[in-house]
């Protein structure tokens, strides 16, 4: 139950990977269906269309879809084969970018020249060696923290101050010279993982056999810069928790003189294990993995300063020892000094921390605390290396302000007002402006570009047409990368002046079906939840609606902190499309306690999680209730991940509301999820015990009354199979009738196309189903 940041994970809800279940997760990790024997189908028919009642909407065949259950799962979603990764060279003459050439998620590598405004493909997959290599475990196990479904080249980096590029392809890593020649930096049977090139491209520094190594990019020789550990130790490597809950994928940070890494050491020996099995061909798959549930035992975690010419690591040295998470890792400009954020284990007190980088002391500048929970703030040293810029909570809402680098006192508070600061673009110290991306009072479910000076001021909108946009500034803050898109409007990507003529357009050609799918704009509605507080919806009602007939709802959810799924932007939702196609009216609603509009909005979920976010789906139903068409008497709800314990907890919690639910990669006890996740959100399992105990759902297993199917992959390494083992148990014992479909060979997010095609379509037949 990861959280969505930022613009990969907003593309990721919008379709990009065919989201729209949450946290940046495609939908296709989604529902399930179990097996019915002919007469459970029968049966659940005659129960659910009963002839008699004429204002009963039919619910018709897949036939009635221009949208096959095929085309539902193709990724990505109409619109959304898009570039990414856009960044500019360090000579300012190029945008790179990531796209596909065949509509698909396999990408190839992109440049576009300003001088000649064209672009052209600089490297293919198929143009590096070993580039056909399955992942390795390692790799594999990354790509789920960051939800990365794309093949072919899926990363690059440019070194900041020279055309200097690196590819990490199949465990290897290739370099990309001025010149265009490419180098293979790496082979070995090891992979190396995260590699990152430092600021003069002299030098790769990189993971491998759970040590830290550089390589010089002129001679291609290795240096191992930490020399082993007992086994149970990395060095080098963010742990579970950094990648999964606390958006810290990286274990290194190169220093900018390219002298000095920053490094993690973790020791997972105290971390309790936790046997995740699965079943791939012919053979068992049996994975011991280091998980730290709630009120366990967490990693150990320090970090040190090694010094590439002596290979001496000077550990940070703490005045008291306690236990912290350390995150977002920023060397000060200079070099003499290292920054870094930490968060007490219930996440109540967040610090910024500023290292000696040469005597490793660490002193606190400040701390900030909350009565519910922190998240890590937006960090950005400024080139004098005596101020820099930081977010926090302001009234409710996340803001701007320029803060001393020597004592961290407060200089400047750059914004304000009942909006967002959702990104942080572009620093342009020429210019003495921050670049951000926000929302307005008027417009919440908008994003637009802004800049405010650094010494305060007014602030100026670079973008203008309704919609989401995000952009990308380049380094002297006179040209922007952007992605722009309304509900009503595909994405497109520009490349233009600041506030100026466009230069480029980099949007690629609609799918040659689109015209022929029959895609409709959802409605985005506003709901009056409990106490007052506005809600926003979307809808989209069936395509044929008979006079004096009401149709059944599926309710789309996720509800959980960390994502918000209504938003201004192009989402096609072809699941939706496909469902409304056929009569059913299809809803989502973004309730208290999802991002997107601040942290007032998120705070009512603490320790309070399953009724906050219940009686605002429940407001919901209550709303689109008032429309003639809508038969809150046939209701579905359907999720994954989060979204999947609120599907499961709305048939066992409101099961005169909610009649049938497909739940999938469910959390059916918080204490059985990690630890980082559930304890800032529910607190501490031995103090809080009626939070927890409000929250499991095993508790509520007695009462099902309608349809659940529950779907779970055995390999779910981030929501164990464990929780919906417990569910069935539950079950079981209050001799309540379900339905199950397992998954021998997925993760928490189906990557077999013939996984989210069965999910998708027995989903879909499950609510036709039960719901007529």
């Amino acid at each position: 139950m990861h959280k969505a940041q930022g613009l990969a994970g907003v593309l990721a809800l919008a379709g990009v990977l065919s989201g729209c279940g949450g946290a940046g997760e495609p939908w296709p990790k989604r529902p399930l269906l179990g097996e019915m024997t002919k007469d459970r189908a029968a049966e659940g028919a005659s129960k659910a269309a009963p002839e008699a009642d004429s204002t009963r909407g039919a619910i018709l065949g897949p036939e009635k879809s221009a949208i096959t259950y095929e085309r539902l799962v193709k990724m990505p979603e109409p619109g959304w084969n898009i570039p990414r990764a856009a960044q500019p060279s360090p000579d300012g003459k190029l945008v790179t970018y990531l796209a596909s050439e065949s509509g698909d998620m396999t990408m190839s590598l992109f440049a576009f020249d300003l001088s000649t405004r064209t672009s052209k493909v600089l490297l293919r997959a198929s143009d590096l060696p070993g580039s056909s290599k399955p992942l390795s475990r390692e790799e594999e196990l990354r790509r789920e923290r960051q939800r990365q479904k794309a093949t072919g080249i899926v990363a690059y980096q440019w070194a900041e101050k020279a055309p200097v590029m690196i590819v990490p392809s199949s465990g290897d890593v290739f370099v990309r010279q001025a010149a265009g020649t490419i180098t293979r930096l790496t082979e070995t049977k090891e992979p190396e993982l995260d590699p990152q090139i430092c600021a003069s491209g002299e030098r790769v520094a990189f993971v491998r056999s759970d040590d830290l190594w550089v390589v010089d990019v002129a001679t291609r020789k290795e240096t191992r810069l930490t020399t082993g550990g007992p086994s149970g130790t990395t060095r080098g490597q963010s742990d579970f928790l950094g990648q999964e809950e606390l958006d810290e994928p990286h274990g290194f940070f190169w220093s900018p003189g390219c002298d000095k890494i920053a490094y993690l050491e973790v020791d997972e020996r105290e971390v309790p294990e936790h046997p995740v099995l699965g079943y791939r061909g012919d053979k068992p798959d049996l994975m011991m993995q280091k998980y730290p549930a709630v009120g366990d035992k967490n990693p150990k975690v320090r970090a040190g300063i090694v010094d590439l010419k002596t290979k001496k690591t000077t550990w940070l040295k703490w005045p008291a020892e306690a236990e912290r998470y350390m995150v977002r890792f920023n060397w000060a400009p200079d070099g003499n000094a290292l920054y870094l954020q930490t968060l007490d284990r219930l996440q109540k007190r967040r610090a910024l921390v500023r290292v000696d980088a040469k005597s490793g002391e660490a002193k606190e500048l400040f701390a900030e605390t909350s009565p519910t929970w922190l998240e890590p703030a937006t960090f950005k040293p400024l080139d004098d290396s005596k101020r820099f810029l930081w977010t926090r909570d302001i009234g409710g809402h996340i803001h701007l302000e320029v803060r001393d680098a020597a004592t961290g006192a407060p200089i400047k508070q750059l914004t304000s007002g009942d909006w967002d600061v959702h990104l942080v673009s572009r620093v342009d110290e020429t210019s003495g402006r921050v670049f951000y991306i926000a929302d307005s009072k008027e417009a919440p479910l908008d994003r637009q570009l802004y800049s405010v000076k650094l010494d305060g001021g007014e602030t100026k909108r670079w973008t203008e047409e309704p919609g989401v946009h995000f952009a990308a500034v380049d380094r002297t803050g006179k040209i922007l990368t952007e992605i722009h898109s309304a509900k009503d409007r595909a994405p497109k990507v520009l490349i233009r002046e600041l506030g100026g003529a466009v230069i480029g357009d980099l949007t690629l050609p609609m799918d040659a079906d689109f015209a022929s799918l029959g895609v409709r704009t959802p409605e985005i509605v506003t709901v009056d939840g409990p106490g007052g507080v506005k809600l926003y919806g979307s809808l989209l009602p069936p395509r044929v609606i008979e006079p004096g007939k009401k149709y059944p709802v599926i309710v789309m959810v996720y509800g959980g902190p960390g994502v918000q799924t209504v938003m201004n932007m192009w989402s096609p939702s072809l699941l939706w499309q496909h469902l409304a196609d056929r009569g059913f009216v299809v809803f989502q609603l973004d309730n208290r306690g999802t991002s997107g509009r601040g942290p007032a909005f998120e705070a009512p979920l603490y320790k309070n999680m399953g009724q906050v976010e219940l009686e605002d789906q429940i407001a919901g139903l209550d709303a689109i209730a008032k429309r003639p068409y809508v038969d809150t008497s046939r209701v579905g709800i359907i999720g994954h991940s989060y979204g999947g314990y609120m599907a499961a907890l709305a048939l066992l919690k409101a099961p005169d509301r909610f009649h049938v639910g497909v739940a999938g990669s469910l959390v059916t006890d918080m204490r059985l999820y990690d630890s980082a996740y559930t304890e800032r959100y529910l607190g501490s399992p031995t103090e809080d015990v009626k939070a927890y105990e409000a929250a499991d759902l095993t508790k509520l297993a007695g009462n099902l009354r309608g349809k659940l199917f529950l779907l779970h992959a055995l390999m779910d390494e981030n929501v164990h199979f464990q929780n919906t083992a417990k569910l069935i148990d539950a079950l079981i014992a209050a001799n309540k009738r379900f339905d199950l479909l397992v998954f021998p060979g997925e993760r928490h997010g189906y990557r077999a196309p013939s996984a989210k095609l069965y999910a998708t379509q027995r989903s879909i037949e499950y609510f036709v189903d039960n719901l007529r």
